[in-house]
């Protein structure tokens, strides 16, 4: 690490009120069991979701330089399955970079529907709602599934992590726990080493016990990815941030955060079993429209991904999680911006994924 980088991160513990020590060295597995080898990864996984491989040279590059370990791919491109030989293309490639895989697979159709909790800011926040990745045109059949898990499988067994179906929030989409179970059933049958994840989001803030009971069962999942995107859609939370009429805005992301987080400890990840993940996806983007007040500022995305990732290992059984993911890389193709877009976001990124390596030997992590 530079003199330079060194001091940011210095002073971005002092920010925070840490002192971290010397830097921890590595990223990688430790070279024993290889399950035991593929949950460490999964423990030190970063991320930044993209809706294309990045496979420029200059942009791998800068990906990598920012601490990146992982990448999302998906099985589908521009409506169609990818071939056999894009997919070996891919795998290779993240392979031939030290990447590991994220596989996204939509297997379900975005309904429409909204419970009543949710109806009131329904239409509001759809607008102005990218999702992870694209909604299925219908439900896909397990024939499809277990060809292309079996087909990515056969290219990538030994750097895909695991897989999500779901394309949002659970609570947003409406996928039965039944269906969730039958996803996880079908996806351990054919890749029985991959993680599955489920996702919440905002709208499972406020969501009813009854709500929970019909989308949330953690036996439907390995690990749990939850989304949070506070100047995009906090307000379904019952917060609007505007950075621009705040008088501290910084001071207001950390009470969303903290908010937030609380809420989702309780209701969600306070669920999970000894060993199940929850994984924080951090907001990295905004819209082309979006007034100033409503675009993270590079100190939002510091507080996301050191406060947010910091309260989450605060959580009983989520002590050794260091996995985080931000959305999103590259917003070019859908009328927004994100990382690649914002060299000051990309910055902040790279600062906050070193300062977690960084921090890791002060609190004696190790495999």
């Amino acid at each position: 690490m530079s003199p330079h980088r060194l001091s940011i991160v210095l002073a971005l513990a002092a920010f925070l009120g840490w002192t971290p020590i010397s830097p921890a060295a590595r990223l990688d597995g430790p070279s024993i069991n290889p399950q035991i080898q593929r949950r460490y990864v999964l423990e030190h996984m970063r991320l930044a979701a993209s809706d294309r491989l990045i496979e420029q040279d200059d942009e791998i590059a800068v990906y990598l330089a920012a601490q990146f370990n992982t990448i999302v791919l998906y099985d589908i491109e521009d409506g169609l399955l990818k071939s056999e030989e894009r997919i070996n293309f891919e795998v290779t490639f993240a392979r031939a970079h030290g990447l590991h895989i994220l596989l996204g697979k939509p297997t379900e159709p975005f309904s429409g529907e909204v419970g009543v909790e949710t109806a009131r800011v329904h239409a509001a926040a759809v607008r102005v709602r990218h999702p992870l990745a694209i909604a299925a045109k219908a439900q896909v059949s397990d024939e499809e599934i277990r060809d292309r898990l079996s087909l990515w499988d056969r290219y990538g067994h030994d750097v895909i992590l695991g897989v999500f179906f779901l394309h949002d929030d659970v609570f947003l989409i409406h996928t039965t726990i039944e269906r969730q179970r039958h996803l996880y059933a079908l996806a351990h049958d054919i890749v029985p080493d991959w993680a599955v994840f489920g996702m919440v989001g905002e709208f499972g803030f406020d969501a009813t016990p009854e709500e929970a009971a019909l989308y949330f069962d953690p036996s439907a999942f390995d690990d749990l990815l939850i989304l949070m995107y506070p100047l995009n859609i906090g307000h379904v939370t019952g917060v609007h941030l505007d950075s621009a009429v705040s008088a501290d805005p910084d001071e207001d992301m950390r009470r969303y955060v903290q908010r937030y987080l609380t809420r989702m400890a309780e209701k969600f990840v306070s669920l999970l079993t000894p060993g199940q993940l929850s994984v924080l996806v951090i907001q990295a983007f905004a819209y082309d429209v979006e007034p100033v007040g409503r675009v993270p500022r590079p100190t939002d995305i510091m507080i996301e991904a050191i406060a947010g990732n910091e309260f989450v290992r605060s959580i009983a059984g989520q002590e050794r999680n260091r996995a985080l993911a931000y959305f999103l890389w590259d917003g070019s193709r859908a009328g927004m911006f994100g990382l690649l877009q914002r060299p000051d976001w990309m910055s902040t990124a790279e600062t906050a994924n070193r300062f977690d390596r960084f921090s890791e030997e002060r609190v004696g992590i190790n495999p």
